[in-house]
């Protein structure tokens, strides 16, 4: 990115000013500052990386104020959800591939398309696999946990079918 700056002016409301006030950026001290991190900040998160590590902290980074305002609120209510927690934790890794596919989607050959499906279904499974044992909890919803019993019932008779299939 070049170093060399261009005047630009521009009115915004008050509440738009207060804001950028507001924000916090290393090395960024006066309005022009902030601003030029607020760029650089929004152009970061359209550039579309094609490297799945920016993409994770791009991810972490979002999710984790996302994950802060939760847990305050649940602190200041004497509540846990459990559940929320575990799919703000699972959720960076998931979009992470999502958004480093479709950053290259334009230059994957059929094979990497699969395979990059092969990791999201791998994902999703591990998501499950820490969601399926709240569902069957004793505070869990009964309709809830009817439903996940089902899906767990569906899952094994499916793998037992695969198993006893001929080869």
């Amino acid at each position: 990115m070049s170093t060399k700056t261009v005047p630009f002016s521009a009115r915004i409301s008050v509440e738009d000013a207060e804001f950028i006030s507001s924000l916090e950026y290393d090395g960024a001290h006066t309005p022009s500052d902030k601003l030029r991190a607020l760029l650089a900040e929004t152009r970061r998160r359209h550039q579309g990386f094609t490297d799945y590590g920016q993409n994770l902290a791009q991810m972490q980074e979002w999710l984790g104020q996302i994950k802060r305002q939760l847990l305050v609120r649940q602190q200041q209510l004497s509540q846990h959800s459990e559940l929320m927690v575990r799919v703000l934790d699972a959720l960076p890794d998931l979009l992470a591939t999502l958004q480093t596919m479709a950053a290259s989607c334009s230059s994957l050959n059929s094979r990497e398309l699969q395979q990059t499906e092969q990791q999201v279904m791998l994902k999703l499974c591990r998501l499950n696999e820490l969601l399926m044992p709240l569902a069957l909890t004793a505070s869990a919803d009964t309709g809830l946990a009817q439903r996940m019993f089902g899906l767990a019932t569906l899952i094994h008779e499916h793998k037992l079918a695969i198993q006893g299939a001929p080869q």
